[in-house]
This record gives structure tokens, sequence and C-alpha cells, in this order.
């Protein structure tokens, strides 16, 4: 979508004010558009084209920025932002992309040592260079090292949700041609993998290939061609991912998304268990000799081989084919099990729209819950509520709950408590106590020691008001990994005092990991699936935490906010243990 593109652009024009030490109200106001634009999951230029008004009511988007979008929309680019870069070296920039350096950190490296770019950041900090300028360190230096090989290590791989995006996109330009039969995407897109190498699509035709592939390399979004011949295409498109397209028999149509589906240990297995029974598995069907059993639907090739369908998200060779001999796959969930969202902000903390509106939405999106959980009051940067603004929040909330009493809907009082250092809390206990739910979540310190960071989290999960931890082991997918966690203790924690673990659906986060949740399960721990939205087009990131949640084998019943209102009221009642 344009909205990354004009978001990007924003947060840029105001790294580069910063840097240059421009009015910091000036910087704030671009740099506080970014993060408004990037939260809307609603398309700008199709919201533009509908009715330019609506780009106007945005919070945060006055006069100057409205025209900047509309350029940005009409011509791809915006004067200012080029006008920028044409006097400012991009290294600078680049540098801004690693992980604990903004632009006060980029301006004091640049002004004390003249480093422009990210090769002269890594040498200098090699050669210690870094650690004698005002309030850097050893420590700061070590961390810069770190970021710039977590940066190499990931830039291959793009988020599942964005590579998604760009999958439907092209299917839909796929889907114009008139050849085109089926048109799928396969690979560990299909799987949900959280990050993406390339896409794969098959495409199936009753007409020439040729004029498939020819249509595919001139993809409007399309940076460069790799490769195109009569069955297989692959491109990169604007966004750097590379998207192969193979032309596949209709008859054989099953069989190739089974093959390009699973991953390789899966196929593997597959095709060793078929050895036994004399057949032979590829991407052409299922052989008993040269009779093909099964290869029009993944249905056929599961069944020919004496296996139920196992889903795409299963599909790891994780003891997916030893429960399905056994007939103890889980029935995994579903987008429609869930009733409400538990994670919630508004624009009294650092989400676009106001409590009214978060509230009307959902309630006519059918869910039968949410909880408001603004940030507490030592997240500054998110404008984070104190004790008063957040009382009177709750009166608001009283008189909404009001309107909604015969309605089967209710608004739970709540706030993203930060869990401090120490594993206190944010808000005292008599605070706390006014609450019904609320995420307890890590926000700072994130280089604690493993003992001393799952001493903190469990202390929050021991406080008697906690009923969730929030975005568990505080990863930001090609960004920043995860904090030094003893997850098995967590787990066993939060069993012990009654408390639920968040799979947080935020597409940079997706926190936990299919596998913590399946070790999650398996010892008994309840999951909550939230969306941490920032504005109401966010809901739809419920779909990207039910993907993850099939992937760590969760069921319906595993899940806290799959439960309707009347029974979630009587678990958020039970004291704790």
């Amino acid at each position: 979508m344009i909205n990354n593109k004009i978001a990007d652009i924003f947060q840029e024009i105001g790294d580069i004010l910063e840097i240059q030490n421009e009015n910091p109200f000036r910087v704030r106001s671009y740099h506080r558009a970014a993060q408004i634009i990037h939260n809307l999951a609603g398309d700008l230029k199709s919201a533009y084209e509908t009715d330019p008004k609506k780009i106007m009511v945005i919070r945060g988007v006055g006069k100057d920025l409205f025209s900047m979008i509309e350029e940005i929309i009409k011509t791809g680019d915006c004067s200012l932002h080029k006008d920028l870069l044409a006097h400012f070296h991009p290294g600078l920039l680049d540098m801004l992309h690693l992980r604990g350096i903004g632009p006060k950190k980029v301006k004091l490296i640049y002004m004390n040592l003249g480093i422009k770019d990210i090769k002269a950041l890594e040498e200098s900090a090699n050669e210690g260079k870094l650690r004698s300028l005002p309030g850097m360190g050893e420590k700061t230096e070590q961390a810069i090292i770190k970021s710039i090989a977590d940066m190499k290590r990931y830039s291959q791989r793009s988020l599942m949700p964005l590579a998604l995006d760009e999958a439907k996109l092209v299917i839909s330009y796929i889907n114009e041609h008139k050849n085109v039969s089926k048109c799928e995407y396969a690979g560990s897109l299909r799987r949900r993998k959280e990050t993406i190498g390339d896409i794969d699509i098959l495409v199936t035709t009753k007409s020439a290939t040729k004029p498939i592939m020819d249509h595919f390399i001139n993809y409007p979004h399309m940076d460069e061609i790799l490769a195109h011949g009569p069955t297989k295409s692959s491109i990169v498109l604007n966004s750097g991912i590379q998207v192969d397209l193979r032309v596949i028999e209709e008859e054989s149509f099953g069989a190739a998304m089974h093959y390009f589906t699973g991953s390789k240990a899966h196929n593997i297995a597959i095709r060793d268990r078929a050895k036994k029974k004399g057949l032979k598995v590829n991407e052409y069907g299922v052989f008993k000799g040269r009779k093909n059993l099964a290869s029009k639907t993944e249905e056929d090739v599961f069944k020919a081989i004496g296996l139920p369908f196992i889903i795409p998200e299963l599909r790891k060779n994780d003891g997916e084919i030893e429960a399905a001999e056994k007939g103890k796959l889980p029935k995994s969930i579903e987008l429609k099990d869930i009733k409400g969202d538990l994670h919630m902000h508004t624009n009294a903390s650092d989400g676009s729209e106001p409590l009214g509106k978060v509230v009307k939405y959902c309630y006519e999106a059918g869910y039968e819950y949410i909880a408001i959980t603004d940030h507490s009051k030592s997240s500054h940067i998110a404008n984070g509520l104190d004790e008063k603004r957040l009382l009177n929040q709750y009166k608001e909330i009283d008189k909404l709950n009001k309107l909604y009493k015969d309605k089967n809907f209710k608004i739970f009082k709540g706030s993203e408590v930060d869990i401090l250092s120490d594993g206190s809390l944010d808000f005292s206990d008599e605070i706390l106590s006014q609450m019904d739910i609320f995420p307890a979540s890590v926000h700072s310190k994130f280089s604690m020691s493993e003992k001393d960071m799952t001493k903190r989290i469990i202390k929050a999960i021991k406080n008697p008001y906690v009923k969730m931890i929030g975005h568990p082991t505080g990863r930001l997918i090609n960004r920043r990994e995860p904090y030094k966690l003893n997850i098995e203790a967590v787990i066993d924690a939060a069993i012990e005092y009654n408390t639920t673990l968040e799979l947080n659906c935020q597409p940079t986060r997706l926190d936990l990991t299919d596998k913590y949740l399946r070790r999650a399960k398996e010892k008994g721990a309840k999951i909550v699936i939230n969306t941490d939205s920032h504005h109401t087009s966010q809901r739809a990131y419920m779909q990207y935490g039910i993907y993850i949640a099939r992937r760590g084998w969760l069921e319906k019943g595993d899940v806290l906010n799959t439960m309707p209102l009347g029974k979630l009221i009587k678990f958020l009642n039970k004291t704790k243990s």
C-alpha cells in the first residue's frame, strides 16, 4: 500500500530535519504523521480517490501534510523530501535503520567522526572509536555492532503480512489474463512463516503459457526480471521481494500445491511414508508404478497415502504426520472463533482514533467485547496516561457501557501497564484493582540478563491483578531480537497464577512464536490473541495472529478470547491462586 511509502517519506523528512537541528515541533509533526499513517490499514490512495476530505480528518494531517500526501499519491514522490535528500548524505539515513540509533546519535557520530554510512560506522565500532563519544561507552558500541550484524542477517527476508499483500496483488494482476484458469500462492507464505524469502505462485491454463509469462514480467510494480521462460519466470518487485511463477498442468495442481507448500522436511517425510506403501510422491501426483493415483487436489494426495488433510500451517515435519496417523491433529482455531480483542489503543495515548469510534467500530464488526488498554504513564513516548487521565477515561467507558448495556457488548477497563525493571507495575494496586483486564508489558531495559528478565516478568505475573502478559518476548521481527528469557519458567508461572500469555498480532511482533505457543498448549497455559491495534482498521491484524496460532497447534479452547462474554466475565472475576 502507498501508506507505507507516505509514512516512510514523512519519517525521513522528520529524521533529516532533526539531524539538521530544525524546530522540534516541526520534527514531531512529521514523525507523528508517519506513525499515524503507518497505523492505518485502509489504503490512503483509495480513500483519496473516493473522497479527499477523508484524509483531511485524519488526526495530525493539516493542510500542508495533506498537500504532500496528495503530491505523493499523484506523482509517487514528494518535492520537499527530494530537496532534503539532495543536500543530505543517504548513508546517514541508512544508519537510522539500525536498532538503537536515532537522529541524535547519527548527528553525534557524524559531527565528531565524520561517519556517513554503515560501513564506516561498523569499521569505527570494531576499532573502538565510538565508545569515547559523549553518552556512548563500550556497551553502546557493542550494541551497535550487534545491530549491524542483525540488519545484515534480516535484510533478505520480508514480513509475512507484507509478502501476503504483495502476493494478492500479483495474483490479481495475473488473473486479469484470459488464459489463466487457476492461480494461487504456495511455499512458506502459505505455511504462514513469520518472514518470507520469496513468493511462489502456481498457475494453470488450458491455452498457451507464453502469453501468461509475458503478462507476468510486465507487472507494473516490478523492479527486475530474473528469468523469463515458457513455464517458469521470476521477477523482483519494487518492494524487493522475489516472485517465482510456475505453470502447472491442471491435472497436477493439487499435487503441485502440496509439493511447493510443504517444508523440505515435511516433503521428505511424506515421500518416505509413500515409499513404505510402494508409492511415489512428487509435484505431479501420487504414483503406483506409472499409474497416477491422485493429483487434482491436496485432499486426494493425502488420502492416497493414508492420511487426513493436514493444513498448510502444520506442514513442517514437527509431529503433524504422526498426529495425522493417530487421528490426533488439532481442530485448528479459526478467525470466526474470536469473540473480542483485549488489547487496543485510542488517541488518548498513541492510537489514532477516539474511544467512541473504536467502540462503535468493534461493536458493528460483531465483537462481544473489547478492552481499552492505552499506555501507562512510564511510556512517555507513547503519551502514556497518568492516574488522573486514566480515571477520566474510565468515566467515559462507564457512560459507553450504559449505552451498550442491552446489546450484549462490553467495554472492559484496562491499560497497557509497563512492567518496570524491578518487576513492579506502573500503577499502584489501588488503580489496578479498578481494571477488568490489562496486558502487563515490558517496554524498557531489554538488555537485562535472562535471570533478571525472567524474575522481572514472573514477579509481574504474581501480582494478583495481572491476568495477561503482553508480547511476552519483546521481539520486533527483522529489527530486534527477543530479550533473554526463560520462557519455560514464564509459562509455568502463568499456569500457577492463572495468567494468560498474549499472542500479539502486530505484523512486526507476532509474539509469542508458534514454537512457544505449542509449548504453552502442551503445558496447559491459556493464550489470548490480541491485535494491539492503534487504529480500527488494524482489527484486520487478528487474521495474522490466527495464522501463527494455527502454526502453534492452537484450538479454540486454548484461547481466552474465544469465550463468549458471560463466560469471560466469570473467568475475570475469579480470584488468583
